[in-house]
């Protein structure tokens, strides 16, 4: 029988490797003694595997044959480049836990605007309450005026001011008679009221505050002063 010549492959010098359309051999198989070639009779050198003479693979050693030869084994599967591409963990593009913001609260302060006011200015003297009422007005503040006590009462009825600037002396119902009906008043109670007068006793003082006032200024009026109480008795808005 004439064995042809063939190739064999393999990866590094301990690798396994296959033959060209032929069996696969096992190079674990236990090394036996030599034995002649099956194919020309030759006698062949221990741990060949080709016949030195013809180049024919050597067959499966029997008992009394000195030879080397690998045992056959199951086909080998090739290969190929699905091999080399491992699977590779994918990572997520959007993860799972989504990102949170700190809910920030912001406290929106407003400016303080004098023409969302209104301020009522009662007195009985002419010059008294132009001039001050001018002055508000400048300041921006929306202004209503009142020439006596009893019409301080309807006008802040009717107009519902912020702020009441009173006069102290006046003819008929005087400031502080005027402070406490408006103290008495379901509607008008809570209206900071602010003494205007030329008295500076501390008796007139504690009369003014036990009557209700909120504040006292004295003649002649400081403006500066004038504005600074009056804008700290104004409600926020």
């Amino acid at each position: 029988m004439g064995y042809t010549m063939r190739q064999f492959y393999s990866d590094s010098d301990t690798a396994v490797g296959t033959f060209v359309g032929g069996p696969k051999l096992d190079p674990r198989a236990a090394i036996k003694t030599n034995m002649d070639c099956p194919s020309c009779g030759k006698e062949n050198p221990e741990h060949a595997r080709f016949c030195v003479n013809c180049g024919a693979p050597l067959a499966a050693p029997s008992a009394g044959n000195a030879t080397t030869a690998l045992a056959e084994t199951e086909p080998v599967a090739p290969f190929t480049a699905a091999h080399a591409a491992a699977p590779r963990p994918v990572e997520p593009l959007i993860s799972a836990t989504p990102a949170t913001t700190p809910l920030t609260i912001e406290h929106v302060t407003h400016e303080f605007s004098p023409g969302d006011f209104l301020v009522m200015v009662v007195d009985d003297m002419v010059d008294n309450l132009v001039v001050i009422s001018l002055h508000l007005q400048q300041e921006g503040y929306r202004v209503v005026t009142a020439a006596d006590g009893e019409e301080a009462i309807q006008v802040a009825a009717l107009s519902q001011p912020d702020l009441i600037l009173m006069d102290i002396s006046m003819p008929g119902l005087d400031g502080l008679a005027a402070t406490r009906q408006l103290r008495e008043h379901p509607n008008l109670s809570s209206i900071p009221v602010v003494a205007i007068t030329a008295f500076s006793t501390d008796g007139f003082r504690r009369a003014a505050y036990d009557a209700g006032l909120d504040g006292y200024l004295t003649k002649p009026l400081d403006f500066k002063r004038l504005d600074d109480l009056v804008r700290s008795l104004l409600p926020e808005r």
